[in-house]
């Protein structure tokens, strides 16, 4: 019975987690990754 109270839990806290990060809105890499560069094939 144990191991099912800790599945539970550990379920429940990354669900927490992930509201979490969901909330604080990480900005995604496409947003850094905006640099312009020209590639010169010779």
């Amino acid at each position: 019975m144990k191991n099912r109270y800790i599945i539970y839990i550990f379920a429940i806290l990354t669900i927490i987690v992930f509201a979490i990060l969901y909330m604080i809105e990480i900005p995604s890499p496409s947003t850094i990754i905006t640099e312009k560069y020209t590639l010169d094939l010779k």
